[in-house]
């Protein structure tokens, strides 16, 4: 009785042309044996179950076999010979497959070494293919450096990898490298088509791409899984076979969970996947999908008309439905939300109420809708930066180590007069002691900017408006306009705003002259001068700091203001003496009265 055959050993390539989406690869090796221009050592690298060790069997009986015959510009080896049986089923003497993992000592590296000096009992090359290089030890690199650099004549090494950048810099430079690429989404239909059809196995077109995006790019990894559809479904594969026997989310799902949130109904997008939650759909997964098409809906978003993505085309034009609901900006800032909570979700001891919050924050934060979803510029009142509201630690030095004791700061509120700030001490455990003080709240230095304007203002508007403004409606413009150290605001549309950037700003600057900014730059200026004004991007000769530059200083400044006044408060120096203490953090909040 003769035991089962996987597909992916079944139908694992032979030659040349069967290999799939290594088209380069497979060019250079078979030029190289025709050119008898073989190299000594080579390096095959890239993601799991592309063809590396495929390809070299098929190379290596390419350079073995004797009947080897050219056929459409590849080399096709017989099949027939003893060196082709014997490569093809890991048996033979003279092509040798070794486990980098398990063999990974330097006295193996020297084992290789001495049997490298003989000659192969038949043919003229002997062969070592090394898989997973990358494991062995440095002490057995470095046992190998001199055998790479100057081989016998009749040896050929072939290292594959998945993990290149672990190999010494010194093997890969006696080595020609080869980059593998991941295997398309088209390319494993392609693929998993002719298999099915050779094997009378029924198939929906839908299945085969639902095989293909879940193989991400591996060819074996769609073998096994069409092997493990096979198993749930029998002799028809179906979408929902395809499903139901690995686990795979349902694009409809992810889209309606996806849309719900765009549109900003946090209620129905908790209820889908509250839903699918019931169902026992795996919520990393879930989350990757979301992620996957929202990438997808980025991509569309920034003007690419075909994106290179694993949905199909009435998958894509579902999301171009939905590319009016956020700007590009919030969009970006789903997609990162989505994509550092991933990491969160798979430490979380309950991943549902992580996934939750992702879910409404995204739809409903506050800093992800500023701009709206139409596209309409709001102004909104901008808060300024208040260092004596923001909390941070501060650290002093001292010469020897002392009990530690934290502060409170609470500040009044802007509207107020100048008020009290309270102080408040704990001292180390156990000891129950509070104290208050009073400090009033320094003023905040204002300095004329040194950056050159003109005209100061057009009809009422002034450059420092249009900051704040831009930084309302459109927060990464108004970033990119806090650094402009020059400017000239126009008197009509037919006039250009004109933008100076230091040269060191260069990065700011070009990425203020992209298209979907300058949009956005237009709908600004219309919105608060009435009119769309161009802008016109120059580099000036002023290094003076800018707005950003200025009120980060104005911060700094102020808050060690607030240091210095807190440390040298009579009530802090006398619970330093008191408990040999020194203040190593300030909190600083405002005072709700």
């Amino acid at each position: 009785m003769s035991s089962y055959l996987v597909l992916a050993r079944k139908y694992r390539p032979k030659q040349f042309s069967d290999i799939v989406g290594q088209q380069s690869v497979v060019r250079t090796l078979v030029n190289a044996i025709q050119l008898k221009r073989t190299h000594q050592a080579y390096v095959f690298s890239g993601s799991r179950g592309i063809g590396k060790t495929s390809i070299a069997r098929i190379f290596s009986k390419a350079l073995r076999c004797p009947n080897v015959i050219e056929r459409d510009g590849l080399l096709v080896s017989c099949d027939a010979c003893s060196d082709c049986h014997e490569i093809a089923s890991g048996t033979s003497v003279n092509v040798l497959e070794i486990d980098g993992a398990s063999n990974n000592g330097v006295e193996n590296v020297r084992e290789i070494r001495e049997n490298a000096k003989f000659l192969p009992s038949s043919g003229q090359y002997k062969i070592y293919i090394i898989d997973e290089v990358h494991m062995l030890s440095n002490q057995a690199f470095n046992a190998l450096l001199k055998t790479l650099e100057e081989p016998p004549e009749h040896v050929v090494f072939i290292f594959a990898t998945t993990e290149s950048h672990k190999i010494p810099e010194t093997i890969l430079g006696r080595c020609q490298r080869f980059d593998f690429k991941r295997v398309t989404v088209a390319q494993i239909v392609e693929r998993v088509t002719q298999v099915l059809n050779s094997e009378k196995i029924e198939f929906e077109p839908a299945a085969l791409s639902l095989i293909a995006r879940a193989a991400e790019g591996s060819m074996r990894d769609a073998l096994s899984i069409l092997d493990q559809v096979i198993s749930f479904s029998g002799m028809r594969v179906s979408a929902i076979a395809v499903r139901d026997s690995i686990g795979l989310i349902g694009t409809e799902l992810v889209l309606s969970l996806l849309t719900a949130v765009l549109e900003r109904n946090a209620v129905p997008a908790l209820s889908t996947l509250q839903t699918a939650f019931n169902q026992g759909v795996d919520l990393r997964a879930l989350l990757k999908a979301l992620i996957e098409m929202t990438h997808a809906l980025l991509l569309l978003k920034a003007g690419v008309t075909e994106p290179e993505t694993p949905f199909n085309s009435d998958e894509i034009a579902s999301l171009r439905r939905l590319l009016d609901r956020r700007e590009l900006e919030e969009l970006e800032l789903i997609f990162q939300v989505y994509h550092h909570g991933l990491d969160l979700l798979s430490r979380a001891p309950q991943p549902k109420l992580v996934f939750d919050m992702l879910v409404i924050k995204t739809a409903l934060a506050e800093a992800l809708i500023r701009t709206g979803g139409s596209g309409d510029v709001k102004p909104t009142e901008v808060p300024r930066r208040n260092p004596v509201t923001e909390s941070r630690p501060i650290q002093q030095a001292t010469p020897t180590p002392a009990p530690v004791a934290t502060a409170t700061v609470v500040a009044a509120p802007p509207a107020a007069a100048p008020a009290a700030a309270n102080i408040q001490s704990s001292a180390p455990a156990g000891l129950g002691f509070d104290f208050r003080a009073t400090l009033s709240t320094p003023s905040t230095k204002t300095e004329p900017s040194t950056a050159v304007r003109s005209p100061v203002s057009t009809g009422g508007k002034t450059w420092e408006g249009m900051i704040q403004f831009a930084t309302a409606a459109r927060p990464v413009l108004g970033i990119l306009l806090e650094s402009v150290v020059e400017w000239t605001l126009p008197n009509g549309p037919e006039d250009k705003f004109r933008l100076g950037f230091r040269m060191k700003d260069r990065t700011k600057a070009d990425q203020l002259q992209q298209k979907a900014m300058k949009d956005q730059f237009l709908l600004l200026t219309e919105n608060y001068l009435g009119f769309k004004a161009q802008p016109e991007v120059f580099f000036s000769e002023i290094q003076s700091e800018s707005l950003a530059e200025k009120a980060e200083r104005e911060d700094r400044e102020q808050q060690e203001n607030t240091m210095k006044r807190i440390l040298s408060h009579e009530v802090v120096q006398e619970a330093s003496s008191l408990f040999g203490a020194r203040l190593t953090q300030v909190e600083v909040v405002k005072r709700n009265s």
